[in-house]
């Protein structure tokens, strides 16, 4: 790396920090007000609250890098043009295209690190930024809250009025036992009123049990303790109310393969998992449109210019991925298509944007 390179990425570096910052403080404000006045309601520390919205910020920094990338290109095209920088390294030799590679290492640079961020700190800082408000809607809607909830194992469906004294006592549980796969031909039904967390293992109370044959009730029996066959531990019920934004690749993975297996609609969480890789590489792919389109426009007026091109590119990008997404969504195209397509058109306009027209304008 030369001393032109060095000084061109930290050019780049700074309007980058300057954009990400300028852009996070935005969101956040904007955050804040949308907000305040339906969390005032929780009775949630002022502390509380502070950090509820400062733990997000890993997640808008991950969300607006792209856009901070962005700009940070095309000003730092437009300002060497002002400065004339752009003309003397032009006339030195140096092409377009080895001006921008810089650039595009410090997207790429940019890139690894949302992906990094999107895939660790990101959904753990959400979980724990959610859980601060889950934990103001009172006693025995911790974490969970106090809606049913509906568990899947294997090919059992769980179902549990609430959960309280943090997980070990269950409301209201039933279990529906399945036999063969696809959850369509029912076994077993059991009900109780409670069950309770004992040496291991969950024990209905006073329940009774239902046996099914070919989906025709056979027999019923009642039952003061049923040991119950569910695997799901206390502090695992946690876990239960987690959005694909608060869970892992691994979590997402494990709980697609549960929802293919019960036959159920996985689709939105497959492109949820496959999108984290393709929403990394934006601040790249942002960089390579930036490039063509930051040499050609004109010196008068490049700043605005630019800031209005990156407004634009970003509207057109989001609003072809939300498409996508949403056909993935749907079920209507394989996931991976839906996750990578908006990356993949926009990367080849970029490289066709050098490929037009390879000479900048310096005036």
């Amino acid at each position: 790396m030369n001393r032109i390179d060095r000084y061109l990425m930290r050019k780049w570096t700074t309007l980058f920090l300057v954009s990400l910052s300028a852009l996070a403080l935005a969101y956040l404000v904007s955050e804040i007000s949308l907000r305040i006045w339906s969390l005032s309601d929780l009775d949630i520390p002022v502390s509380s609250l502070a950090m509820h919205f400062f733990l997000k910020l890993p997640t808008i920094a991950y969300q607006i890098a792209p856009v901070a990338s962005l700009i940070a290109t095309l000003l730092t095209i437009t300002g060497l043009k002002q400065t004339r920088e752009l003309g003397a390294l032009c006339s030195s030799g140096i092409s377009d295209l080895r001006i921008g590679l810089p650039l595009l290492a410090a997207s790429f640079a940019v890139s690894l690190l949302s992906f990094y961020v999107g895939e660790t700190i990101a959904p753990s800082t959400l979980k724990l930024s959610r859980d601060i408000t889950r934990e103001g809607k009172g006693a025995g809607s911790h974490l969970v809250g106090t809606d049913r909830i509906w568990l899947l194992e294997s090919n059992r469906v769980i179902h549990i009025r609430n959960v309280e004294l943090d997980g070990t006592l269950l409301i209201e549980p039933t279990i529906l036992q399945f036999s063969g796969k696809g959850l369509t031909r029912i076994s077993k039904r059991i009900d109780a009123p409670n069950a309770t967390w004992e040496d291991g293992t969950w024990i209905m109370e006073n329940g009774i049990i239902r046996h099914f044959e070919d989906g025709l009730l056979t027999y019923s029996e009642p039952a003061a303790r049923i040991k119950t066959p569910i695997s799901i531990k206390p502090e695992e019920f946690f876990q239960v109310r987690r959005t694909p934004e608060e869970m892992s690749r691994g979590e997402l993975s494990r709980y697609i393969e549960n929802l293919k297996y019960s036959g159920l609609a996985y689709h939105i969480y497959e492109v949820q998992m496959h999108s984290r890789a393709a929403l990394a590489l934006i601040p790249l792919i942002f960089g390579l449109i930036a490039l063509p389109i930051g040499f050609q426009v004109p010196v008068r007026g490049a700043a605005p210019l630019g800031m209005g091109i990156s407004i634009a590119i970003t509207v057109i990008y989001w609003s072809f991925l939300s498409l996508a997404l949403s056909l993935g969504d749907s079920g209507m195209i394989p996931a991976v298509v839906s996750a990578w397509s908006a990356n993949v058109l926009f990367s080849v306009l970029g490289v066709l944007g050098f490929a037009i027209k390879r000479t900048p304008r310096l005036t």
